[in-house]
Formats: C-alpha cells, structure tokens, sequence
C-alpha cells in the first residue's frame, strides 16, 4: 500500500525529530562520557598522562614575608609591628620521574622535582631578593618551643645552645635576605665545642633534613625550601591511573610503599584524595574536591562556593580553609587530644615537619579574631588572603587556582631564660605564600576545540533536528488530513440553475399541443 506523499514527509521527519531526541540527549553524552573516561585516565596514550607527567608551563610561586618593625619593643612584651614585604615571583616548573605503571592493580609510582627560578622583574617594586629583613627566628624558636612542649626543665639549655650556634644574639630574631632564608640557606655554625651547642646541632641532623644540607668543617646549611630546588624529592607516590575506574584517577594510595600515614589520630592518618595534579570528571557542585598535600600531612576537601567562568568557559568554584579542628569532628584528630587543639584556623604542623610551626591562611584570615589582633598590620581579607580554585567539571580540568599558606611560629614567653621572659607568646607570622595556576590560551583553546566547540554544536544541532522534525511531522498529518477531508466532502451536485432548466424543458415536452383553430 502506497502512502500518501503527505504522510511519508510526517514520517522522515518524525524520523529526524527521534533522531535528534535519541542523538542529542542520548547517544552523544553516552559517547562523550565514554570518550572523556578513556582520555582522562593516566593512561600512556592520553593527553592528561603527558601533561601530568610534565606540567608544559610554570606555576607561579609568590612569597610575601613578614618584616618586623618593633624587634626591641617586642622583647619586653609589645605587640609585634610588622610590613608586608612581597611579593618575591618565582617561576615553579613541576617534572615526575622514575615513573612506574602497575596493570595489576591499575595504579602509577614516581618521584617529583619541582625546579624555581626567581623572576625580579615580575616581583614587587624594587624588590631583589637581597633585602635585609627581620623575622622571628625559626631555628632559635623552634628548639626552644620543641623543647619547653617535653621537657620544661630542658628550656635553658636549649636556649643556650639555639643561641649559642648563631653566635648568642641578642634577640630572637633573624635578619637575613629573602633568597637566602627561601634557597641559598643561611650557615649553622656546628664547629661549636660547649656542649649545648653541639647537643642543639646533633638534634638538628637527627630530625627531617628536608631544610638543611650538610656543609664541609661540620656546618649546616638551613633553608625553607632549597633541599630540593632541582632536586628529586626521595618519596615515592602512588596513585591510582583510573583506566578502569576514571572516578579514581590521581586518587593517592601510598607513599613509600606505606598505605597510610603514623601522624595522627585515626581517620586522619588515611590517605584521601588525588595528588593535586589531575581530578575525576563528571563532578557536580554537590561534590566535594579531595587532595591530598604530602609536605602537610593531611587532605584538603574544598567545597563549592559559586558558579564563574574562565576564558569563556563555566567553572565551579571551590574555596577552602584549615578548619576549625576542635569543633570540626571530621579534623579533630589532626589534635594531639580532643581537648589539645589550636585556635580557630590553625593547624600544628610539628608532628608532619618536625618543627614547632603553625599553618595558617595568610594573614590570619578566616581565623580566630584574637590571632591578628596580636599582631598589629595584618589585613585579612577574602579576595587577596583565601583559596580558590575555579574547577571544570565535566573534563575534571582545573582552570585556575590560588593555593595560599602562611607559616607561623610561637614567641614563647618563658622565665627558664632571659631573652624569653618578656616575650609576648603570639603566634606569629613569618610568610605567607601563594601557588597559582591559570591555564594559558593554547590549553584553553584545546580544551574548547576537543569539548565544548563539539559539545555546543550538538546542542544546536540537537535542538534544530528535533524542532523542524516536529513542526514537519505535525505539517504533513495535519496537510494529509486537510486534503482527505477536502476529498471526501467534494461531491457531484446539481446547480439550482441547471435543475429549473431541466423542469422546464421537461414541461415543455410534456405540455399540450397547441392546435390552431
């Protein structure tokens, strides 16, 4: 049976309208989802394994020091005075090596080299990095407070010997340039024969030499972050390639060889999260980022904030702060003891680092009030001093992000020696810094051209196949039906006018003849 050209036209196009429906809404998310699992797996054929292995573009590292002001007010009790100072730019360039794929349990080892080069002209005004600054001292502080935590009747002798290995100052603070505290390292002098002294520098090489090199004529070399400038950093990382479960990719499982951390309390101690360098797709803003930080010994989880964009294309973005441990049940076993936490937005760092130094967001911000009320100009505020990261949730892709710490240390107040008896016991700052990434043109681009280009097309095109197939469809019924019923009513009639001329013309047969008389 032959259809009418009217409903073969409704039929195609309600054929393009399911085509549509079931392409558009359907078959591409199942093939992009699919597409997108296989090409953000650390797999060695993607394009996310690459650029994990070898970021193609340095991060930039700034460092804003604290430079105190009132250094002679502050040992006989007065409120610390400081100035920013900063930022001091330097180009952070990520590398992993020693890189080991695992089939049997889908997961990936390295080791990792970060590399910085100090850029003068995108740092401060007239900054060089050779400036005199004053700063708490960190070894000075951090042997004393080590110390007075353990054993109160050993404070003197401690502090004898911090002080008597730079030479007994007459402070507790350090002046030294930037470059050196930061990389170049400043000269411990462990050729001292007293005893406090050498017992000082034994202690020092017993801890974590992650800060401190080993000098010829018995000398140590301290810097924050010059160990491993260029260098590989000896721990092995591995985590998980997501080739059979994407939703794991990055996720860390073990460093060393060792599943879990001996830090802390409990659930602290596991491992959650990804390394920081890659994240799973297909999150929504219900989800909360996980990473873990290896050199603080714990996992971030920021959540979301709000919806922004980057470069034209929409992110979610994410904030994060250092909790407030005591009454946050899920940190409180960063905690020595339930009842044994700091402040509001403080974390002790000295089980992860082995020094007595507390973490912070930069300029007390998001802490509690007490904290930069001690210390007389610090400014916190949210634009300048919080976390973001602005996170593409579908391809997993981090856009762009503001990592920013500040490191702190106690001025003791103790009458176990004279230089501490009238320190005021603020935690103190001594820099802040911030790790930012935002993905340059050609990364954009790719991602735009590989996803959203392709992803915007559909949907138009989607949209187009499913309108005009529906509108066709409902065209060619309503036209056949117009056109059958027009049909089925045209029938043949006699006109008014044709019929009074056949009556008469019958009356005109039929009639009498008319005879002439």
């Amino acid at each position: 049976m032959m259809l009418p050209k009217p409903i073969k036209y409704a039929a195609i196009s309600g054929g393009t309208a399911v085509f549509g429906l079931m392409f558009g809404w359907l078959m591409f998310p199942a093939l992009l989802k699919h597409q997108l699992k296989k090409e953000m797996a650390l797999s060695k054929k993607t394009d996310v394994r690459q650029m994990w292995e070898v970021i193609p573009f340095p991060l930039d590292f700034k460092i804003y020091f604290f430079n105190y002001t009132n250094v002679e007010d502050i040992m006989n009790g007065a409120q610390p005075i400081v100035k920013e100072v900063g930022p001091y730019h330097f180009e952070e360039w990520k590398v992993k090596e020693e890189i080991m794929d695992r089939d049997e349990d889908d997961t990936v080892s390295y080791k990792k080299r970060d590399t910085f080069i100090f850029k003068k002209e995108l740092s401060g005004p007239g900054l060089t990095g050779e400036e005199e600054l004053v700063i708490p001292h960190p070894l000075i502080l951090s042997a004393v407070v080590t110390i007075a935590r353990s054993n109160m009747a050993m404070v003197g002798m401690a502090a004898k010997g911090a002080l008597g290995v730079f030479d007994n100052p007459s402070d507790v603070f350090m002046r030294v340039k930037p470059l050196d505290a930061l990389f170049r390292g400043v000269i411990i002098n462990c050729a001292r024969t007293e005893f406090a002294p050498k017992a000082v520098c034994s202690a020092f090489k017993k801890e974590d030499m992650s800060v401190f090199t080993l000098e010829p004529n018995n000398q140590i070399r301290f810097s924050f972050f010059g160990k491993y400038n260029g260098s590989v950093d000896p721990r092995v990382f591995t985590v998980k390639r997501g080739i059979k479960n994407v939703m794991e990719v990055g996720t860390v499982v073990a460093i060393d060889g060792n599943p879990q951390l001996t830090v802390w309390r409990d659930t602290c101690n596991n491992y959650s999260g990804t390394d920081r360098t890659v994240f799973p797709p297909f999150l929504t803003d219900k989800d909360r980022l996980q990473s873990y930080t290896e050199d603080l010994c714990r996992t971030f989880k920021p959540w979301f904030q709000k919806k922004t964009s980057y470069k034209g294309i929409k992110t979610n973005r994410y904030t994060v702060n250092i909790g407030d441990l005591a009454n946050d049940p899920e940190l409180n076993c960063y905690c020595d003891a339930p009842d044994k936490c700091p402040l509001k937005g403080l974390m002790d760092l000295s089980k992860c680092i082995k020094a007595p130094m507390y973490l912070s967001l930069p300029h007390f911000h998001d802490c509690d009030p007490s904290l930069h009320n001690a210390v007389k100009g610090l400014n916190p505020n949210a634009e300048e001093h919080a976390m973001i990261i602005d996170f593409e949730p579908i391809s997993g892709t981090t856009m762009f992000v503001k990592q920013r710490l500040q490191f702190n240390i106690e001025l003791l107040k103790t009458e176990k020696h004279d230089l501490f008896k009238k320190l005021p016991g603020t935690i103190a700052p001594i820099f802040w810094l911030e790790e930012g990434l935002a993905l340059n043109k050609t990364f954009v681009k790719m991602l735009k051209v590989q996803l959203f280009i392709p992803k915007k097309a559909v949907g138009v095109i989607r949209w187009l196949l499913l309108s005009f197939g529906s509108i066709g469809a409902i065209a060619g019924v309503v036209f056949h039906y117009k056109t059958a019923s027009g049909e089925k009513n045209k029938v043949t009639t006699v006109k008014p006018e044709e019929e009074e001329k056949g009556v008469s013309v019958i009356g005109q047969q039929q009639g009498p003849t008319k005879v002439d008389m």
